[in-house]
């Protein structure tokens, strides 16, 4: 290894180290440039922000396209606390990009960036580049809920059951969390396109086949009003947080709109939460949109706390700006 990435790896590590002083439940992360734009900023022959950035372009019939905007330019972000660095790297990464990425005003592009939710002082430069924060990763620590058979005693008398998913109920629960994804599509994140309700069925298919005990339809009077789904130890969610112990994902709760607001939805979270502390999980992932004006609230009633934040600037180049540097 040469003197260069000695520095280099002494850097991350100082900026991974104030990272977790600001939340410890954050990870240590490490800086993989592969074949991505390296970005630098600071001052004499001090960095003091870093980053790659990354392209990806999708068709609209590509089934990742519901997760967002066709042409994406990401940057994966680490800094010092220097606000005029991380503040000049953005600008420098937003001029560059942002013309190439598609025509004034074309919603299918956008710039993303996902950041430490307790990192405040990126808020400005995010800002001033003209970003908004979209979604949210909350997580749940160490909290214990009520009971099971508490929670099952709630939903019992609205006449609410949790029935187990068979692969049977996939066509059903593709058309349930199309439904969902609609429903946040409105807050910017995410993109409703023809075809939805199938592509969600297949992964739906995937995780009832290897969690075939972590997915639920919730019925009131037998009718399929919502359904409730949960990974375990997911490599992608044990990687959002800190080394030490399993992590739970509440990957869907959805309601349909006509039974919302009797406490129907509270029930079933606190069923799950009791579900998954009896398996020894103490740490709860789950995402959200941060435009929608009833999850934020929701999940801080039910003790979730924001961990990772994503801003986007979208369209990439809002019709009638010059970018300049």
């Amino acid at each position: 290894m040469t003197a260069k990435n000695i520095d280099l790896e002494l850097l991350l590590a100082r900026m991974s180290d104030r990272e977790r002083e600001i939340d410890p439940q954050l990870p240590v992360r490490s800086l993989n440039p592969g074949d991505a734009v390296v970005r630098r900023a600071g001052s004499g022959n001090t960095d003091h922000a870093l980053a790659v950035s990354r392209e990806t372009v999708l068709t609209a019939s590509d089934p990742d396209a519901i997760w967002g905007p066709l042409v994406t330019s990401s940057l994966e972000l680490r800094w010092d606390g220097d606000e005029a660095a991380a503040g000049t790297l953005l600008r420098e990464w937003v001029a560059d990009t942002a013309p190439r990425l598609g025509e004034d005003g074309d919603w299918e592009t956008c710039l993303s960036v996902r950041v430490p939710s307790r990192d405040s002082g990126l808020v400005r430069p995010l800002l001033s580049q003209g970003f908004a924060c979209v979604d949210v990763t909350g997580i749940r620590v160490g909290a214990r809920g009520v009971a099971e058979s508490e929670a099952e005693a709630r939903l019992r008398a609205g006449g609410v059951t949790l029935r187990l998913a068979t692969p049977a109920d996939a066509p059903l629960l593709g058309v349930l969390d199309s439904e969902l994804l609609a429903h946040d599509a409105q807050h910017g994140g995410l993109a409703d396109r023809p075809g939805a309700a199938a592509i969600l069925q297949v992964g739906i298919e995937v995780r009832i086949a290897i969690d075939p005990e972590w997915t639920w339809v919730i019925e009131q009077r037998g009718e399929a009003v919502g359904y409730l789904s949960i990974e375990l130890n997911r490599e992608r969610h044990l990687q959002a947080c800190a080394q030490g112990g399993g992590v739970a994902f509440i990957q869907a709760m959805y309601l349909r709109p006509t039974v919302r607001g009797g406490g129907i939805g509270e029930a079933v979270v606190e069923f799950a939460h009791a579900r998954i502390e009896a398996e020894g999980f103490d740490r709860i992932l789950l995402g959200y949109a941060s435009q929608n004006p009833r999850s934020g609230p929701f999940w801080c009633r039910m003790g979730y706390r924001p961990l990772w934040s994503g801003w986007q600037r979208r369209p990439g180049r809002p019709a009638g700006t010059t970018v300049t540097r």
